[in-house]
């Protein structure tokens, strides 16, 4: 199991710019919970877009946000994220290439053909709770270094330095989020979410982060588009497996449906 002195270092000044709070949408959880209430009775809407960004777009925009950031007088700045309801996909913190190692070498030594490009090799990694996978991939904490490891069998690849491990955690969802769950359907070449579910989350429980994120390498193909065919670093990220009503208590010390 990964242990975390890497999660969770509040940042003093973390959201003391004056710039962006003065640009930062204020509202109360009334009104957050007023408007999510309206939205839900809407029923089906069609996406604002038609890639996988068209749910939270959608969401934004009609909750009138034009940025993914809400001030809420008590419990400070929270962050907008939606899922689509029971999805096995992950949601994204934050990603970042490791140190110490490019992804065109983690590639280069340790990837596979591609089935519908064999020219072009992929990889694509997943690693939970810092086991070792199929391929030999983990992760490591050494606290004397100050690192988080990434290793291929015994073989250290790269690395992450806590400190910005602690930082980014704190930045992306130790301040709070709000989640909002939507059904997904489509018709006639368009989707539409019926957004049915939000929690407000607060305050994440350092011991249980880890044991349900997952560390992610994607390095893959275009599979359509202008660039089919040719590689896409998605880059390396660190997720949350889908959050279900039995795992926010074990997530957050402060949990809270508002829809």
């Amino acid at each position: 199991m990964w242990r975390l002195p890497l999660l969770l270092a509040q940042s003093e000044d973390l959201w003391d710019d004056a710039a962006h709070s003065q640009y930062m949408q204020k509202r109360t959880l009334g009104q957050i919970k007023k408007a999510l209430q309206e939205l839900s009775r809407k029923g089906w809407i069609k996406s604002n877009r038609t890639h996988n960004t068209g749910i939270g777009k959608t969401l934004e925009d009609r909750l009138g946000i034009t940025e993914n950031n809400i001030a809420l007088p008590d419990f400070g700045v929270m962050e907008l994220k939606s899922q689509r309801a029971g999805t096995s996909s992950m949601m994204t913190l934050f990603t970042k290439k490791p140190e110490g190692i490019t992804n065109i070498e983690i590639l280069k030594r340790f990837g596979y053909p591609d089935p519908e490009f064999p020219q072009h090799k992929i990889l694509h990694q997943t690693i939970t709770s810092g086991k070792k996978n199929s391929r030999g991939f983990r992760c490591k904490i050494d606290e004397k270094q100050g690192k988080l490891l990434i290793l291929q069998n015994r073989t250290v690849l790269g690395y992450y330095e806590l400190n910005f491990l602690r930082l980014k955690a704190a930045e992306k969802i130790g301040n709070g989020l709000i989640l909002v769950f939507a059904n997904c359907k489509k018709e006639k070449g368009h989707e539409y979410f019926h957004y049915t579910e939000a929690w407000l989350l607060k305050d994440i429980d350092p011991k249980r982060f880890l044991a349900l994120s997952k560390y992610d390498i994607r390095l893959g193909i275009y599979r359509t588009g202008k660039n089919a065919g040719k590689p896409h670093d998605h880059g390396s990220a660190f997720r949350l497996t889908r959050l279900s009503e039995k795992t926010f208590p074990l997530l957050f010390k402060t949990h809270k449906r508002i829809l």
